[in-house]
């Protein structure tokens, strides 16, 4: 059964968008722009997930705790510990200008967050789906 709800859709629409953009940022070396973009990706991921069990979570904290709620269940560490990653990105982007060292750290951190993104919206039945038809309707209109 596809997800009905065009919130979710949207949701996730935005959330991959983010998740790409962050990625490009981090490419072109501009690391700070990406913490935000990483932050909203990963903020719409858990929100969809929660709201296509019928929650709805108000406040960061409540998406916060309710990520790591999602991790303990699935067992995935990459979902429990993801706003960890990316609260802790700025101090590792501090870290790496100062010393001027590789910056594989940043990049690893990405990777871990941008598997729990990705993670997260498997857990949304057919949620592809739904967007593939959405986007296959909206082409037509």
């Amino acid at each position: 059964m596809p997800v009905e709800n065009p919130r979710i859709q949207r949701y996730r629409r935005r959330s991959l968008h983010l998740l790409q953009s962050a990625m490009d940022q981090m490419r072109n070396g501009r690391w700070s722009r990406s913490e935000d973009l990483i932050w909203g990706s990963l903020t719409l991921a858990v929100k969809g997930v929660a709201l296509s069990r019928g929650e709805e979570l108000d406040g960061d904290e409540a998406v916060k705790e309710y990520a790591q709620q999602l991790g303990r269940e699935k067992k995935d560490r990459r979902i429990r510990e993801a706003f960890e990653q990316v609260d802790t990105f700025g101090e590792t982007l501090e870290r790496v200008q100062e010393s001027r060292t590789r910056v594989d750290h940043l990049f690893m951190r990405l990777d871990d967050v941008k598997a729990a993104v990705e993670r997260l919206w498997s857990m949304v039945p057919n949620a592809d789906i739904a967007e593939s038809q959405a986007a296959n309707s909206d082409k037509h209109e």
